[in-house]
Order: structure tokens, then C-alpha cells, then sequence
């Protein structure tokens, strides 16, 4: 029975993600735009952040002169606020926004974002991840896009090739699942708003659509999920793009490290206040790793599910640019996310039980 539910569930992720593949659009360096862009990135202590790609790609961005302007938003104390103040000698179209101190009962980043959106007049509005590194065509490719269809677009990432296993990894993160399961209208609202809110990406706008969000009402740690849950109220819709090697999300260079920071993921996940993205993500673990956990046990199911698991991943293949020698290391990458989710588990039940026993 339960292999039947993995199979039909499978099934309805691969509809999912070439519907969505079919219908997203994908960002092009022959697109041109002479309105301006202006990207916010929120950065607080949680935040990953790649300075040295971003420095060898805002060299770039001088080409652009004043039709980009990058809001760093930092929230208290950050390892790269120097860094980008140095930077920002150099480059005028960078702009750093250092906030000590904030309200205690209100969460970072919208907060922050409340505090620069007057300060914000461009023609197209991005607010973005900080481990998302883009090209100036990406810049230019949204910023047709949205002056073009007048619509907001959630862009998401193509994971940076780096290495085989590092790539295998970082591509099973929540922004596969959430492409998995967007686009079912009527059950968006409890399933693609908790997963968007751990997705990374790209929230793109008209300047206009940004003007209109009341980000004093705002309260969530997650800015995606707070925009998503006001514009289903207001029956505004919002649409995928993809990266298309324009926009680029990174993931540490070493597998120990990478491994430490899924470590570091889970319980992250589990102290947000809506859970439901994290279970989201879980099943879709569990789905994407049947055949590792049924194939003595269940031989017909295990096969059966890894024809449609190679299916699925010649379509992401296709979606998120991944590389073949990565695709072949599936197994590999669910044994990790499974493994340290394993691992988080037995330290929580340790840390809330081994200190009960009695002396």
C-alpha cells in the first residue's frame, strides 16, 4: 500500500514539475532593459553568504551604471559587513543598510524591509535569498519580464556546479519540492505558501505591486510566505521563472561543511513557527528515497519507483540545469539529508531525555 502511495505521489511530481516547466519562463542573456532594477537582500545571522562570487560578479554590474542598485539589509552584527563596506567604496550602486538595533516583537527581515521600502523607486523591485549570486543578465532578463507582463515572478535557482557530490546535495533542498507541488490552485494555500517560505529564490515585482504591501503588518520571519498568504487574500497570483545559469545558488565547497550545515538546517526548520514547510519537505525526502528503504523489502515497488525517480530527475536535469554525473548520485544525496535528519532526531530525543535518568 504504501508503495502504491510513493509511486501515485511521484507520479503527481513529475506532472507538477514539467507543467511547471512548460509554463515558467526562463531567464535570457539576449534580453535587454533599460528601466532599473533594484534588488533587496536581507541578511540576518541565519544567512549564507558568498562575498567572493559576489565580488567576481558585481565587477559586471559597473557596466550597468545607475539601472541596478543593491539594498544589503544586515541585521545586527554580520562576518561580511566590513567586507561589503569596502566593497561599497568602489561600487555606487551598492548600498549598505547596518541595523543594530530593532523591536524586540518584530521579526528581522521585514522589519528591515519596512524600514528602506521608502528609499525604493525602481521600475521592477526584487527581494532575494543571500546565497543566490546572479549574472547582469539576470537583472536585465526580470526586468523585462516583469515590465513586459506587468506580474510577479518567484525566480528560482540553478545549483552551482562545484563539485559531483556537493551539486547531488544541495539540488534535493526545498526549492525542488516547492516546484513540485506549485501550481495546484486549490491547495497552494497549505502547500506551496510553508514551502516557499524554506525555498530559496527570487520574489520579482513592478515597483507598484512592492508599493502596495503594508510591511508594518508584517510579522514572520518568512517575508515569501508573508507576501504569498496577502496576495492569495487579494486573488493576485504569482508565477515561476527559472535561473537558467543567470542565478546561481551556492553551497560550501567542502562535504564536511556542507554535511555540518544541513546538520545546522534541521533544527533551524523546526524552530519556525509553522512547521507544515518542514513536513512538506520531509515526506518529499521520504518520497524521493523509497527505493533506498524498500528494495529487499519490497523489490517490485523499489523498481518500479526508480524508473519514475530517473524520469523525475531528467526533468529537473532539464529545469534546474543539473549536471548528468550529479542526477546518478540520487541515492547518495538521500542517504545525507536523510542521514543528518536521522541524526538531529537522536540528538533532540538525547538533549530532551538523557538528562531524566536517574543518577
Amino acid at each position: 500500500m504504501f508503495g502504491l502511495v510513493a509511486l501515485g505521489l511521484t507520479v503527481v511530481m513529475i506532472y507538477t514539475l514539467v507543467k511547471n516547466a512548460l509554463i515558467g519562463i526562463q531567464l535570457s542573456s539576449n534580453d535587454k532593459y533599460l528601466g532599473t532594477v533594484e534588488l533587496i537582500i536581507p541578511i540576518t545571522a541565519e544567512s549564507e553568504f558568498y562575498l567572493e562570487a559576489w565580488k567576481a560578479n558585481l565587477s559586471q554590474l559597473q557596466t550597468a551604471g545607475g539601472h541596478v542598485r543593491i539594498h544589503i539589509l544586515i541585521d545586527g552584527h554580520h562576518p561580511s559587513v566590513n567586507d561589503w563596506q569596502e566593497l561599497n567604496q568602489t561600487l555606487s550602486n551598492v548600498q549598505i543598510h547596518s541595523y543594530l538595533v530593532r523591536p524586540n516583537d518584530r521579526a528581522a527581515v521585514p522589519w528591515m524591509i519596512e524600514q528602506v521600502s521608502s528609499h525604493i523607486q525602481g521600475d521592477v523591485v526584487i527581494i532575494g535569498d543571500s546565497a543566490l549570486v546572479p549574472t547582469e543578465s539576470a537583472f536585465t532578463s526580470i526586468g523585462r519580464l516583469i515590465t513586459d507582463k506587468q506580474k510577479t515572478y518567484f525566480v528560482l535557482p540553478q545549483t552551482l556546479k562545484r563539485n559531483i557530490v556537493g551539486e547531488a546535495i544541495a539540488a534535493m533542498n526545498p526549492t525542488l519540492a516547492l516546484t513540485s507541488v506549485f501550481g495546484f490552485r486549490k491547495i497552494r494555500r497549505n502547500f506551496s505558501h510553508p514551502l516557499l517560505s524554506l525555498s530559496e529564490g527570487w520574489m520579482a515585482m513592478p515597483l507598484g505591486t512592492f508599493k502596495e504591501f503594508n510591511w508594518s503588518k508584517v510579522n514572520i520571519a518568512s517575508w515569501k510566505e508573508a507576501m504569498a498568504k496577502e496576495w492569495e487574500v487579494e486573488n493576485k497570483t504569482y508565477l515561476l521563472a527559472f535561473g537558467e545559469k543567470h542565478l546561481l545558488r551556492y553551497y560550501p565547497q567542502d562535504l564536511r561543511e556542507q554535511v555540518n550545515k544541513i546538520k545546522a538546517y534541521w533544527p533551524a526548520l523546526w524552530s519556525r513557527t509553522d512547521r507544515t514547510g518542514m513536513w512538506l519537505f520531509v515526506a518529499s525526502l521520504f518520497i524521493w528515497s523509497f527505493p533506498l528503504f524498500s528494495i529487499f523489502t519490497h523489490p517490485f515497488w523499489a523498481l518500479a519507483s526508480i524508473l519514475l525517480l530517473c524520469l523525475y530527475r531528467f526533468f529537473t536535469k532539464i529545469v534546474f540545469q543539473e549536471s548528468w554525473r550529479a542526477i546518478f548520485l540520487h541515492p547518495v544525496a538521500c542517504f545525507v539529508w536523510i542521514g543528518t535528519l536521522v541524526w538531529w532526531g537522536g540528538e533532540s530525543l538525547r538533549a530532551k531525555y538523557g538528562s531524566q535518568r536517574p543518577s
